[in-house]
């Protein structure tokens, strides 16, 4: 299948296609939720308004689509400049909040720091009198040192892929988005990051430098994995506790890469196919579950209008649709059998007890990744636990909560396609299996592929059959107790209370409450504030207050907090200067500067 599309674009090559599938099925899911999603803002935006938002949209979708097919390097930084200046405006649809604007502009200033960085790498090609394409950096890694130029490039797209410590926008972007936006760009559009990093890496050769490739990705993947799950786990914000599960995946995509990598420099090609396979295919079902579920969020902002978790709750009896959605991306995200997020997370597993049967230095790494991927994996787990069962079960936390109805229908067919894909890898992951070891052969030039493509394959037999023996099982116990309870009457009563009669929404867990103790173990992590209760004095019986506990990334104040406090220090001491208001200093000004360029002329500078 991925041969014929390659045909059709002459840039494309099996890579280039993969990621082209990827963005067209998220395109399609965006383009048919975004009407519905938008149709509480008709009153509050114009028409002109809307239809930005929507042009923005097709720019992202045919920017993306250039950005995987360009190799020339002007054409690629091009595109690449097109697609972040979409995806800015498309997160400053609801400027009027002075948090998204603070978000949007976080996010440009950012992504200009890693466009600097690859075009300082593509200018060091040209430096070299090699072209500015992507194939020039085969004869340049051929000749010279790997890792300087490998860094220019690895941060610069690290920084659209969101991996530490260079995520800061990410958390920040997403709650600020409206969700369709963030399900575009957590499903997709950092994946362009993901996909620069595997062309760059996919030209270098098999050299001793290609161990220390791989160890750098590798490493970068479990820190960012760990932070984003951790992260993820404390938040309270339903769209932020997403945004940070997005950096978890990226780190989960680096570590197989990392793998995948360092096999290959050590000529294992089941341990290099495993890791790739698995990185590449955790690519594709992270665009898939990762789009339902921001999905899965802005349909409960569009019945409730709120992200806070902890006024939420009993939405699975109310949004039954929604929430068996969302149930099935939990799952996924989770990566529990017989969905596809344990598809991709086994073959990286199954590459790295691969490698314990390699060098001292592979088992020592392949023991270090299980440790960190088993914890990354139990920490999504309670992330989404709590995710899940705050918002989705339980009894209402709020009035709105109690009152919420089901979306319009527009927005649950969306969810439909990336649904079908997730469902489709996750059962039959055999049908995609040489699709997926077809871009790895041509990618990173894998010769002996057709041997490990048929074990490989029979163990993906294997695992359809266990699936399909799993789903056997739970469906016999459904039929056969529904069987049972036939004819049966069934009672209900309230939970018991702990001796309290009359149980309310306050004595279930709150967001702060469940991962109370992951939250001393993350202190060091976040920077925590929360707002503060005053009591009157003459208040005997107090009334309603509310108190709210944020946790931010401390990482945030290595990239915002000092930029935002040296460009006030710079802003006020220019305002001294030339903001006095007299007449008399602003033509002083003009003048100097004329005397300025008259100098300059006259010793040929200009």
């Amino acid at each position: 299948m991925f041969e014929n599309i390659v045909k059709v674009f002459s840039g494309a090559d099996l890579l280039s296609v993969l990621f082209m599938v990827v963005i067209t099925i998220a395109a399609i899911s965006v383009g048919i939720y975004a009407p519905g999603y938008l149709s509480r803002y008709k009153d509050q935006k114009s028409g002109i308004h809307l239809w930005m938002h929507y042009i923005c949209l097709a720019v992202m979708y045919v920017s993306m689509m250039m950005v995987v097919t360009m190799r020339d390097g002007f054409a690629f930084l091009f595109s690449w400049e097109l697609m972040t200046i979409s995806s800015f405006f498309l997160i400053l649809f609801d400027g009027d909040r002075r948090e998204v604007r603070r978000a949007a502009l976080n996010y440009l200033i950012l992504m200009h720091i890693g466009f600097v960085f690859l075009l300082i790498g593509f200018v060091t090609l040209y430096a070299k009198g090699l072209p500015m394409n992507f194939d020039s950096l085969g004869i340049y890694f051929a000749q010279y040192n790997v890792i300087p130029l490998f860094l220019l490039f690895f941060i610069g797209f690290g920084m659209k892929a969101g991996m530490f410590p260079l995520h800061v926008w990410l958390p920040e972007a997403h709650p600020a988005a409206p969700s369709h936006v963030s399900a575009f760009m957590s499903g997709v559009m950092v994946k362009m990051g993901v996909y620069g990093i595997v062309r760059v890496v996919s030209y270098i050769p098999q050299t001793e430098q290609l161990y220390a490739v791989g160890l750098i990705i590798f490493i970068i993947g479990v820190v960012t994995g760990l932070w984003g799950v951790i992260l993820a786990a404390v938040q309270n914000n339903m769209k932020k506790l997403l945004a940070y599960s997005t950096i978890e995946n990226i780190g989960i995509i680096l570590i197989g890469l990392g793998i995948g990598v360092i096999g290959k420099s050590y000529g294992n090609s089941m341990v290099a196919v495993c890791g790739f396979g698995g990185a590449l295919l955790h690519t594709v079902n992270h665009s898939f579950f990762k789009s339902l579920l921001f999905m899965g969020a802005g349909n409960v902002v569009t019945a409730l209008h709120t992200t806070n978790m902890d006024q939420l709750g009993g939405l699975g009896k109310r949004m039954p649709v929604t929430s068996a959605v969302v149930f099935g991306a939990v799952l996924a995200i989770c990566a529990l059998p017989p969905l596809n997020g344990f598809v991709s997370e086994f073959l990286i597993y199954l590459g790295m007890f691969d490698a314990l049967s390699g060098s001292v230095a592979m088992t020592i790494i392949s023991l270090f990744g299980i440790i960190a991927v088993s914890l990354i994996g139990g920490l999504v787990v309670m992330a989404f636990t709590k995710f899940y069962g705050i918002v989705f079960l339980g009894a209402p936390r709020s009035v709105a909560a109690s009152h919420a109805k089901e979306v319009k229908p527009s927005m649950i067919v969306a969810m439909a396609l990336p649904l079908a894909g997730m469902l489709l890898i996750g059962f039959v992951p055999v049908m995609f299996a040489k699709e997926l070891f077809a871009v790895v052969a041509e990618t990173f030039g894998i010769n002996n592929i057709g041997v490990v493509y048929s074990i490989f394959s029979a163990d993906f037999v294997k695992l359809t059959i266990a699936v399909a023996t799993l789903v056997g099982f739970i469906l016999i116990i459904y039929f056969w107790r529904k069987a049972v309870m036939r004819g049966r009457v069934v009672e209900s009563s309230p939970t018991w209370g702990c001796g309290f009669t009359a149980s309310t929404s306050r004595m279930q867990y709150s967001g702060e409450s469940y991962s109370n103790e992951l939250q001393r173990l993350s202190r060091r992590m976040t920077s925590n504030s929360g707002g503060t209760v005053h009591f009157d004095s003459e208040e005997i019986f107090p009334v309603e207050h509310n108190f709210e506990v944020k946790h931010e990334d401390r990482m945030d104040s290595l990239f915002t907090i000092w930029w935002v406090e040296f460009t006030h220090r710079v802003n006020s001491r220019l305002s001294r200067i030339f903001g006095t208001g007299k007449v008399n200093h602003y033509i002083l000004y003009a003048m100097l500067f004329m005397v300025l360029i008259f100098i300059l002329s006259l010793l040929n500078v200009i």
